[in-house]
């Protein structure tokens, strides 16, 4: 049990379990042009503001530290840093939207608390990180989880968002692939012929294209395992809390403890379990729900 709450503790602080809502709709803004350029040297003025978006944006794996691509983030003149990744480089796929694992950094040489950082692509919130307290001078790195769609996503970070005078970079993420939408193929037949009718014996039946299917050792059981670990956490550590959605996290638990059983989910199954998962991982009630039931790890 201590090693469970322990694993769980770790997991709620992955920005998973940062709230990744908002209630405004942005103001619209274009992105600056694109160009390459070096990473920002810090400035003499970094002593005297407050929080400022500074160094790379990562893209990084489950484990948090393996860099998948990363580049500077620049601020809001006229250039712009690209980073190519891959509907395969996302830890989650539904929808025709991709999940990855983002981390920046900002300083700020004034202490700050309760701040908040908001992210977009092409003008839509895709995450928000709340409650961010800062020390002088002192690096902070934000870890947070946004959906991206195939194509180009001009991503602006906005750092203390709700103060007077936010910080504002910008990154291009161009994400190839479908992200796990389905695709479709049209085609114009050609003109029929004048020709005389023929007999002809039907052709035989097409052997349906086999549905894949995923056991351990691949990315999507192990996204399969930490729901099974989570879910089951919360189903005990949460009973009799008079957590409105307990019933439904049964139920889900008890399907993702059938697929983790069986040792094999195919693919329409697992998009089923984990938007049902995710679901619960996105849900700020869900969240301080289980930050309660999580014993302290504090060390003095």
């Amino acid at each position: 049990m201590k090693a469970q709450a322990l694993m769980f503790s770790l997991m709620l602080a992955s920005p998973v379990f940062a709230a990744n809502f908002g209630s405004t709709e942005p103001p619209k803004s274009s992105p600056p042009n694109t160009t390459t350029v070096s990473p920002p040297k810090p400035t003499s003025t970094a002593a005297t503001t407050g929080p400022q978006v500074t160094g790379m944006l990562r893209i990084v794996k489950l484990d948090g530290t393996t860099v998948i691509a990363q580049t500077p983030i620049g601020s809001g003149s006229s250039v712009i840093n690209v980073i190519n990744v891959a509907t395969s480089d996302a830890f989650l796929t539904n929808g025709g939207k991709c999940a990855f694992n983002v981390k920046y950094d900002e300083v700020s040489g004034l202490a700050a608390t309760n701040t908040t950082n908001r992210l977009f692509s092409n003008d839509t919130l895709i995450a928000q990180n709340t409650k961010i307290d800062l020390v002088p001078n002192a690096l902070k790195t934000i870890w947070t989880q946004p959906y991206l769609t195939p194509g180009q996503n001009n991503v602006k970070i906005v750092v203390n968002a709700d103060s007077a005078t936010p910080s504002v970079g910008w990154v291009r993420v161009n994400v190839s692939g479908a992200c796990g939408a389905p695709t479709t193929a049209t085609t114009t037949p050609p003109p029929p012929k004048a020709e005389p009718p023929k007999t002809t014996l039907p052709a035989p039946a097409l052997a349906p294209a086999p549905v894949p299917k995923f056991s351990p050792g691949t990315t999507e059981w192990n996204n399969l395992t930490n729901a099974f670990g989570y879910s089951n956490y919360g189903v005990k550590g949460l009973k009799g809390k008079n957590y409105a959605r307990y019933s439904e996290l049964v139920k889900l638990n008890a399907d993702v403890t059938a697929a983790f059983n069986a040792k094999v989910v195919d693919q329409p199954s697992y998009n089923a379990l984990m938007s049902r998962w995710n679901s619960f991982v996105m849900d700020p009630v869900f969240q301080a729900a289980m930050k309660s039931i999580v014993p302290s790890t504090d060390k003095k």
